[in-house]
């Protein structure tokens, strides 16, 4: 699991071995800053990236993790 931040976002990329299968699924979790609570809340569940892809290392999913992260702050879509 790695943590990462965006401006006012913490993404957090969380890779999952698939069992007896040696790959990696990433899946992503999106919180803001919250100036009234000064905490972060959570505006993305716990959600798989990248639809069915999977990877051959935790790095390649991690780093898919954060691709679709960035696309989606990036794209006003959180």
């Amino acid at each position: 699991m790695a943590v990462e931040h965006f401006g006012k976002y913490q993404l957090e990329f969380v890779p999952l071995e698939l069992a007896g299968s040696g790959q990696w699924a990433p899946y992503l979790i999106i919180r803001k800053f919250d100036e009234e609570t000064q905490d972060f809340k959570c505006v993305f569940e716990k959600q798989r990236a990248s639809g069915d892809a999977v990877f051959n290392t935790e790095i390649e999913a991690v780093n898919e993790a954060r691709r679709m992260g960035n696309a989606l702050i990036e794209a006003g879509r959180i």
